[in-house]
């Protein structure tokens, strides 16, 4: 079988060497940072960034559940809810509490430590929430 290169001119071989040559230059210095870091000195690729707290702005129907950094939604907090094996059906967490009416519906509001709990036992329905009083 013929090689391929053989019918074409030298000028269009030389075009398909000029793609080929040269390489392609790779950025390691991050690698060699990690990699070369004296033992116990180790720094994190990622920062995790701080969760939510109280007095935060929030959208409706968000809340954080205890020991966690982000936001959930009200299915993951019944969830949680049910896996609790002390007292009634509820939980201490934050959650969004709407401060601003907007065309008759609740509209942003501030994140509040508080309780929250089913009104049923198989957690169907809303939630009940309501600020910690201290």
């Amino acid at each position: 079988m013929k090689h391929l290169l053989n019918d074409l001119s030298e000028e269009e071989k030389n075009r398909i060497r000029e793609q080929h040559t040269g390489g392609k230059k790779l950025v390691i210095e991050n690698f060699d940072k990690l990699v070369n870091t004296k033992l116990g000195d180790a720094k994190p690729l990622l920062n995790e960034e701080q969760g939510p707290k109280e007095g935060d702005s929030c959208g409706a129907g968000e809340y954080v559940l205890p020991n966690q950094n982000y936001v959930v939604g009200e299915t993951k907090v019944k969830e949680y809810i049910k896996t609790q094996t002390r007292g009634p059906l509820q939980t201490q967490l934050l959650f969004c509490k709407g401060t601003k009416m907007i065309n008759g519906k609740m509209g942003d509001g501030k994140m509040m430590a508080g309780t929250c709990r089913c009104k049923t036992e198989d957690c169907k329905g809303p939630l009940d929430c309501f600020k910690r009083e201290d």
